[in-house]
């Protein structure tokens, strides 16, 4: 699957599979944050389909405006899909794919007094250098606020991989495991993220919740986690029948020991906020 039909796919199942247990989640942490007036000049970065993006031109009025970013033009048809059929009063929506997103922001110096991210900037490849980015489009005085899952999210998969691995000799598997969670993001490395870039007054909330699963096949098959970090695992256990093999007995354990009861997977949900200069 290239990556841009991995991008039509999910976006086509996003507002099913995706949004009501995880990117809504933090979306309202976000929405209960935020600092938000009528009439801002605002800009999302990675709006996916629209789901927050609707909430903020809401809130923003018709005197605001608010320019969404998207990489995938999957994302942003569904997102303008969306923006159309609202017959609310709104501020002005700019719908923009753009290769590059979040790394590279298609907006000016000092452009908005609001930048919001859910989730977008703390998946990315250096998610540092794109709060650097999201700052250069802030006016003095302007917030930044993102979302962020932190270390300790999948945390009951990672338990039991962790275990196949070990019984069944795995130790550069073992090693990369571990390697991997310790670069999870925990408070302090998302909060470190603003600092770098030369924000003040920051301020971060957490929150933890569960994503309730029937079975290791429901969990390995849902477009969160197939489609998600399912690619990174999978590398993290080597190739072939050695990675089919770590795979079928991780299932097999979480079939196992949460027989009869759902497999129950932990959520630690951030929101980071902070101000430029």
């Amino acid at each position: 699957m290239t990556p841009a039909e991995k991008q039509a796919r999910l976006a086509k199942v996003y507002d099913d599979e995706v949004l009501p247990a995880y990117a809504a989640r933090f979306a309202s942490m976000i929405l209960r944050e935020i600092d938000l007036r009528p009439g801002t000049r605002a800009v999302e970065v990675g709006c996916a389909t629209g789901h927050l993006t609707r909430a903020l031109a809401r809130r923003l009025g018709r005197d605001g405006h608010l320019t969404a970013l998207d990489e995938a033009p999957a994302f942003i048809a569904e997102a303008r899909a969306k923006i159309e059929a609202d017959s609310t009063a709104h501020a002005p929506v700019a719908l923009v794919a753009r290769p590059g997103i979040p790394r590279a922001l298609p907006v000016d110096d000092q452009a908005a007094e609001l930048v919001v991210s859910n989730l977008a900037i703390a998946n990315a490849a250096d998610p540092a250098a794109a709060v650097k980015e999201a700052a250069r489009v802030l006016t003095p005085g302007g917030q930044l606020i993102l979302s962020a899952p932190l270390r300790g999210t999948w945390a009951e998969f990672f338990d039991l991989f962790r275990d196949v691995l070990r019984e069944g000799g795995k130790q550069a598997s073992l090693s990369a495991l571990d390697h991997h969670i310790a670069a999870l993001p925990d408070g302090a490395a998302v909060t470190g993220w603003l600092e770098s870039a030369g924000l003040t007054k920051i301020a971060i909330v957490v929150e933890r919740w569960e994503i309730l699963f029937k079975s290791a096949r429901e969990f390995f098959f849902a477009p969160l986690v197939e489609l998600g970090p399912l690619v990174r695992w999978k590398e993290l256990s080597g190739k072939g029948e050695e990675m089919q093999d770590a795979f079928f007995f991780t299932k097999e354990a979480i079939d196992a020991y949460f027989k009869g009861r759902a497999f129950a997977v932990t959520v630690v949900g951030a929101i980071v906020k902070g101000w430029k200069q």
